[in-house]
């Protein structure tokens, strides 16, 4: 018998704790920093959604405030991605801040196509560099 994936199983609705605990012991706190640096920094309350989307589907922690997206999480084993939707306007500025970003995350930033005036980036954080350029993102992208 097959095992089913936690965050693929549309049937049953996890809590925070069993994403967590789904997540690789070595992943589990950038993921916690990840989400308390959100909550903390913006006051924004997670919320759980399931996506059918074909490029990531499964259970995801969404944020946003006022209405406005400021970045959605997919958990996975070994890892988690973030998706983070920057204006065009921003690019140049991430652009120019080659020193301040990891490689993979520039390159995300000029490979992602331009979609009504934004970039959707979905980012697979690999390490705390990673995580820390992803925050870096939220923070310009919510000036």
């Amino acid at each position: 018998m097959t095992e089913i994936d936690l965050i693929l199983d549309a049937s049953f609705t996890p809590t925070y704790e069993d994403i967590c605990c789904y997540m690789n012991k070595a992943v589990q706190e950038g993921w916690q920093e990840m989400n308390a640096f959100i909550q903390q920094s913006y006051k924004a309350s997670p919320k759980l959604a399931y996506s059918k989307c074909s490029a990531k589907p499964g259970w995801n922690i969404k944020y946003k405030k006022a209405g406005k997206s400021i970045c959605t999480l997919y958990p996975e084993k070994d890892g988690f991605i973030a998706l983070v939707v920057i204006s065009l306007d921003l690019v140049p500025l991430v652009e120019a801040m080659t020193n301040e970003f990891e490689t993979e995350v520039l390159e995300t930033v000029r490979t992602a196509k331009p979609f009504n005036g934004t970039k959707w980036l979905m980012i697979q954080v690999t390490n705390d560099s990673v995580l820390n350029n992803v925050k870096r993102l939220i923070l310009l992208k919510n000036l």
